[in-house]
């Protein structure tokens, strides 16, 4: 009776750890993710919303990480700084994230950084090439992309190899035009250049004054800092002038928006890359995008969701890494640092202790006669 009775309390005991164990599984791993999902920068919004949404979604129907299911948690911040920060902060009280995922814009991320001192939560994808991502250091910031400073100096070096030396910038009036309006500058002043800048409104509906002043003293080539929103109106408006010379925009400027809204208008316009271009590439993750976007039903390829496609496989290698610690913010930073020199698929990434270089991934494509984006 007393063996029996043992033996009873054994076959219970296990049980109960077997519930257990299966219940930890079920709990998943909780990352949070605040976006632009209304608002004028909605589709960016989107774009990296379906990119990261491929691939946890492609982890997920695998068994997740270790078993575990990865929740992903979004909340819009409409492109709003205040509202990035109130998102991150709701995130962490109601889903307890192991990690932050694809934030989105410069006046946002430059919110979000020192918040996320605060938190105390690493954050992997944080679309903005500011200098400020990167310096001073933040431990708990993993940006992917390169800075706006190395474009601008991929940019200003192509320019130099043909010649260019009358420049012009037309900028916007905002956070983000200001900084790469900066950063352009000085890789112009570095080659020994300079440029004439001038400034448009945020959204460049008002731009006619603005290029005429920029075209009047008839530049080789003139440089767009702005967003894809203030880039539409500026484009037609240099095509009205029948000005000629070759421009040149940064990554931000989404070629979707570009080319849905002007088609072959746009020929000629040369945008500096930070991921490969998304579609008609054997490039290994190129190809794993593509095919996950397929599969999630959502979304059409994109640079933005190809970014936030590499993001997540990022994040999603240092959860495996973390092992058991997974749902641990502390314990993901550990592991996403030992992503020293870590190839997503022909991308390479490095960070370290100290260390939060990230992609230095840059390249000048351009759209041709038919409208199609070439490199």
């Amino acid at each position: 009776m007393q063996t029996s009775s043992f033996l009873a309390r054994i076959a219970v005991l296990v049980s109960a750890l077997c519930v257990a164990a299966t219940s930890f599984a079920d709990e998943g791993i909780a990352v949070g993710r605040s976006l632009a999902l209304t608002g004028a920068l909605k589709a960016y919004g989107e774009a990296k919303r379906d990119g990261g949404d491929a691939y946890i979604e492609k982890i997920n129907k695998a068994g997740g990480v270790a078993g575990r299911r990865i929740n992903l948690v979004t909340l819009d911040d409409a492109y709003q700084p205040a509202k990035t920060v109130e998102n991150l902060r709701q995130l962490t009280d109601k889903n307890a994230p192991s990690a932050f995922l694809g934030l989105f814009g410069v006046p946002t991320v430059a919110a979000a950084l020192p918040e996320l001192l605060k938190l105390k939560i690493p954050a992997v994808g944080l679309t903005s090439g500011m200098a400020q991502v990167r310096t001073p250091h933040n431990p708990y910031a993993f940006p992917v992309r390169a800075s706006y400073a190395d474009e601008a100096h991929k940019l200003v070096a192509q320019i130099k190899t043909i010649g260019v030396s009358k420049i012009s910038v037309i900028y916007t009036d905002n956070p983000f035009g200001e900084g790469v309006k900066d950063s352009l500058l000085e890789a112009l002043r570095k080659e020994g250049l300079t440029a004439l800048a001038v400034k448009v409104n945020a959204s460049g509906t008002l731009a006619a004054k603005a290029i005429a002043q920029a075209v009047a003293t008839e530049p080789q080539a003139v440089f767009l800092a702005m967003l894809s929103q203030a880039a539409v109106p500026v484009l037609v408006e240099l095509k009205k002038n029948n000005f000629h010379a070759q421009l040149y925009t940064f990554s931000p400027v989404d070629t979707t928006v570009i080319l849905q809204a002007l088609g072959k208008d746009a020929s000629g316009l040369g945008i500096s890359q930070v991921v490969p271009i998304p579609q008609g590439s054997r490039l290994p993750i190129v190809v794993e995008y593509t095919e996950a976007l397929k599969v999630l039903g959502r979304g059409t390829p994109s640079f933005y969701g190809l970014e936030a496609f590499i993001e997540a496989k990022i994040l999603i290698e240092a959860l495996r890494r973390a092992g058991s610690a997974a749902a641990n913010p502390a314990a993901v930073l550990k592991a996403l640092e030992t992503l020293r020199t870590y190839d997503v698929g022909g991308y390479v990434v490095s960070y370290g202790p100290g260390v939060r270089t990230g992609s230095s991934f840059v390249e000048v494509d351009i759209i041709d006669s038919q409208g199609v984006l070439r490199r």
